[in-house]
């Protein structure tokens, strides 16, 4: 966990062109509310802010869950139930800080608010909980990587031939127009 000058933060760390390219490849770009193309300008989003508090949530799996997993679509399942496992504890602390702090601003990764129903979006509808639903930092243009290795000290892992990393790390923010001391969340 870290707290970092939030201007020096989007300074350094966000370039909206880069990412934006990587978004269009996602299928899930013009799909989901909490993806880009947002309605609006991407760069408001986080201006005007004080500061950023970041978080580093590490999933890790013991060397026996490693070593079973011999596929991707293992993989994917093991590292799927374990990301919202850990999303259950981690996104209540999120929001809990966002409105202890008003006016302030989350990012917690895609949106999971209606799972299992799909998005609205994909129906052309408006998002069905738009007071909650939150993108990811990557969305809004920043680099998570550099932000987990440079702010963090955390250096992301990925998976290779189908097996699961030591570790799966999830990187949230809170953007506060006040500056404070960060608690850590709960363990999931």
């Amino acid at each position: 966990m870290a707290a970092v000058d939030a201007a020096d933060y989007v300074r350094r760390y966000r370039d909206v062109p880069k990412f934006l390219t990587y978004c269009r490849e996602c299928s899930s770009y013009g799909r989901v509310w909490s993806c880009p193309p947002f309605e609006g300008d991407v760069e408001a989003m986080t201006q005007g802010f004080k500061q950023v508090t970041i978080w580093g949530t590490n999933i890790e799996f013991d060397e026996t869950t490693r070593s079973r997993c011999t596929s991707d679509e293992q993989r994917r399942n093991i590292s799927r139930e374990a990301i919202e496992e850990a999303w259950r504890t981690l996104l209540p602390f999120i929001y809990s800080q966002e409105e202890a702090h008003p006016g302030s601003r989350a990012f917690t990764g895609r949106c999971r608010l209606c799972q299992p129903a799909p998005c609205s979006r994909i129906e052309g509808k408006p998002c069905r909980q738009p007071e909650r639903m939150r993108s990811s930092l990557e969305a809004v243009g920043f680099d998570v990587s550099a932000t987990a290795r440079d702010v963090l000290g955390i250096e992301l892992l990925w998976s290779t031939d189908g097996r699961l990393p030591e570790r799966i790390t999830l990187v949230t923010a809170l953007f506060s127009h006040d500056t404070f001391a960060p608690t850590l969340p709960p363990l999931p």
